[in-house]
């Protein structure tokens, strides 16, 4: 009988890492796949030195190729984009525009938020987070944000 519950004990134990272990791997992947989501969204307001329509469709095409599914609120002085419903204020990503300088010295910053979600495998969605990063200067931008 002693060895019966031994056994029991360490059963659960290797169930209770094995769900810690698949659970640290979903919080990883969905983690990492926010950074490159948040890059690439960077990179094309760089490449197209502004947020206009163009790299607006540049990234919604980008989103929808990678599967990119996530929602979350903007703050105050945001602008959201790729909105999750008409009743809903979530997005996909939510833009910034800092400028500095003055004259032909004007230098534009853009700050991108996206976000992250904790989807455990059986718990499911469990907590939302932003990512954010900004760009480099954009001299002269091209946008209409």
């Amino acid at each position: 009988m002693r060895e019966a519950i031994g056994g029991t004990w360490l059963y659960s134990i290797v169930i209770v890492f094995i769900v810690l272990f698949t659970s640290y791997l979903a919080v990883s992947v969905n983690y990492s796949k926010a950074f490159k989501v948040k890059d690439r969204i960077i990179t094309i307001i760089e490449n197209n030195e502004g947020l206009n329509s163009d790299s607006r469709d540049l990234i919604s095409d980008y989103l929808s190729a990678n599967g990119y599914f996530v929602y979350g609120s903007c703050s105050k002085g945001e602008k959201g984009y790729e909105q999750s419903n008409s009743l809903d204020s979530k997005y996909k990503y939510c833009v910034s525009k800092k400028e500095s300088g003055t004259g032909t010295y004007r230098k534009t910053y853009y700050k991108v938020k996206v976000f992250f979600r904790i989807d455990l495998p059986i718990i499911g969605n469990f907590f939302t987070f932003p990512v954010s990063g900004e760009t480099k200067a954009v001299h002269f931008a091209n946008d209409n944000l």
